[in-house]
């Protein structure tokens, strides 16, 4: 219509300028009459007063479909000087690119039928090999002073305009492609009725319905929802221009006349025209019906979980990867005294108590780092003021993949238990005070008698052993002395003035010389000695020596039936001094070898009533150890046996 409009209005510049043409003529009979005035003449006055203005390639066609005159906007645009085309049919300009059957038989049937041609694409050649899309439109047209008719062809330049339709045609396609194959559920609602003008088959299939919805109300289709307020939210948002989002909604649909209640997030998003106006609803939603079912489980065992722990009487946490807190049990929260909020913005080392800070910080770095369960002592303060001990355990919690994102602590107290250590250890003390004297005083009689009986005399008058005996007894006296020795151990360790005695000395004597004297009392025992380096020592020879005897004493108790001891003194990598006791008896499980160097731990098993002993043999060699800044390792294997190997620096 715009091309028409266009033409006409050329026609009507063309007949004005006919009929100033025709003023000058009648002003200038005159003149007319002596220059006789050609066609060209006439053609030439038109060009410069109209034709060569106009922004669009035009050419004047005569009855041969030769090129009369062709505007100056024509020979810029397809590149041609006014000769090459002057006298030229139009199917020869530009090497032929005009030679279109169809171009052809139009042009060739307007002069004769009076008709027009409106809005003809071609195609042809532009500059690089690209192509132009051309719009031609023809009509026929007089020029005064002249019998003959002509074609007036105007010519426009459509090729930013086809590009920009075929990339919307693209996009559309695109849009359609994207809309109906998604597996989100859209739809578009047109008018205050909320028509579906257009319904992908994702929510065709949620609806049930067919493809029957197109141009129907959605109240229509599904006239369940109304009740359920959907219809009032599509009106709101139609009404207002406010988009609404929910997230897993439950919405009870009729699919195929079965109800069933589902779970969607949806948004409703206003449809405006180029204007603004609002003309629709579109409703873009996703069926999370599995997801809310099991957000909906997992929040049910949140609870319970948070009951259980709740019910529990121990203090249990929960920490993310950087160690800070985000949940406390209902015991921790009695026990401090705060709400879960009040706790969960104080600093955790708050509630330690000073003397355990820096232990526990370091060990909870420790286990932060390497990821391994972790069991700790510590004091921690109550909602009175009183710091109690507790037995802390932390473990990580690892989703599928193996890797931790929480950790899991449970504190319980252990306050009793330490008041009766103390009361424990208080009475050993005393009892070990008490027993010193007149064991040793036994000791001394038992060595007198030995002293004054002949060195070859084993029986008495009454042929009575008495010599074996006394032997016998003494070992057992050296027994009661080492153990009254831990005893009053044990209470210098705790009180912290368990000092050494350093010097040089040879450690493969020493433990040769322990070996030999234990060799009296273990007489069925094989003790072997690997002598793989010859060491010096500075240390403790008397504590090294106890260590020594407590890895001997514990090999032989848990051996009961093998009788084979080893010992292996040795450097290791690091050039250290190094020490192994390995026994072929019970072995140690390995959640108990972490165990085992605590205060009265002993090692369980099925004949654990008849392993004499109170358990500080190993706590007491470790505490040696780790003050000679050394440290003692175990390896073992339940039914196998196991090996401790302490550890010294060299000087």
């Amino acid at each position: 219509m715009d091309k028409e409009m266009r033409i006409k209005q050329l026609e009507e510049d063309l007949q004005r300028a006919n009929e100033k043409i025709d003023e000058l003529e009648t002003a200038n009979i005159k003149f007319e009459a002596k220059t006789n005035r050609s066609l060209s003449n006439n053609i030439f006055d038109l060009k410069e007063s109209v034709i060569d203005n106009i922004h669009h390639p035009l050419v004047i066609l005569d009855d041969k479909l030769k090129v009369v005159f062709a505007n100056k906007y024509f020979l810029k645009t397809f590149k041609i000087s006014s000769e090459e085309v002057q006298d030229t049919l139009i199917y020869e300009v530009k090497a032929a690119q005009w030679d279109i059957p169809q171009l052809k038989t139009v042009l060739e049937t307007i002069l004769p039928s009076n008709s027009k041609m409106t809005n003809f694409e071609m195609q042809v050649e532009g500059n690089g090999g690209t192509e132009k899309h051309l719009l031609l439109n023809a009509s026929e047209i007089q020029l005064s002073g002249t019998d003959s008719n002509f074609i007036l062809l105007s010519i426009e330049n459509i090729t930013k305009r086809k590009i920009a339709q075929n990339n919307l045609k693209k996009s559309q396609q695109q849009f359609r492609d994207l809309f109906y194959s998604t597996t989100s559920l859209i739809a578009i609602f047109h008018g205050p009725d909320h028509v579906v003008d257009m319904a992908n088959d994702a929510i065709v299939k949620v609806w049930g319905k067919g493809k029957e919805v197109i141009g129907k109300p959605i109240v229509e289709i599904l006239p369940e929802i109304e009740d359920q307020g959907l219809v009032d939210l599509l009106n709101r948002v139609y009404s207002t221009g406010e988009p609404f989002h929910a997230v897993e909604k439950p919405i009870t649909l009729n699919i195929d006349g079965v109800i069933e209640e589902r779970y969607f997030d949806i948004l409703y998003q206003p449809q405006r025209d180029s204007k603004g106006n609002i003309i629709g609803v579109a409703n873009i939603s996703s069926d999370v019906t599995k997801q809310a079912l099991l957000n909906e489980q997992i929040k049910k065992s949140e609870s319970d979980f948070r009951q259980l722990v709740n019910f529990m009487p121990h203090k249990i946490s929960i920490a993310g990867l950087d160690s800070k807190v985000k949940f406390y049990n209902q015991s921790w929260l009695d026990y401090v005294g705060l709400n879960l909020n009040e706790f969960l913005e104080r600093p955790w080392l708050d509630i330690i108590h000073p003397e355990d800070k820096e232990r526990v910080s370091k060990e909870v770095a420790q286990h932060l780092s390497n990821g391994e369960p972790l069991e700790t002592e510590i004091r921690l303060l109550n909602k009175k003021g009183d710091y109690l001990w507790h037995l802390c355990r932390s473990n990580p919690l690892k989703d599928v993949d193996g890797k931790i994102y929480s950790w899991l602590t449970s504190s319980t107290e252990i306050q009793k238990l330490k008041d009766d250590e103390k009361r424990k250890e208080s009475f050993l003390k005393l009892v070990s005070h008490e027993l010193k004297t007149p064991v040793t005083s036994i000791k001394g009689y038992i060595q007198l008698l030995q002293s004054i009986l002949p060195e070859n005399v084993e029986t008495d008058s009454k042929n009575i052993p008495v010599k074996p005996y006394l032997h016998r007894i003494e070992s057992q006296i050296e027994r009661l002395i080492r153990l009254i020795s831990e005893m009053l151990d044990l209470s210098r360790i705790e009180q912290n003035e368990l000092i050494l005695e350093l010097s040089d000395f040879q450690l493969n004597e020493q433990i040769e010389t322990v070996v030999e004297d234990l060799s009296f009392s273990y007489r069925e025992m094989q003790i072997d000695i690997n002598h793989v380096d010859q060491i010096s020592v500075n240390a403790d020879r008397e504590r090294i020596g106890q260590v020594i005897t407590n890895l001997i004493t514990n090999a032989v108790k848990y051996s009961p039936d093998a009788k084979k001891v080893s010992i292996r003194i040795f450097k290791t990598d690091e050039n250290q001094a190094a020490v192994s006791v390995k026994d072929y008896g019970i072995g140690i499980a390995l959640q108990e070898q972490q165990q085992i160097f605590k205060r009265f731990y002993r090692v369980s098993g099925n004949k654990d009533e008849t392993y004499e002993g109170f358990g500080i043999g190993l706590y007491l060699s470790n505490e040696i150890i780790e003050k000679h800044q050394g440290k003692i390792v175990v390896k073992s294997e339940p039914g196998k046996g196991s090996e401790f190997t302490f550890i010294l620096p060299l000087k």
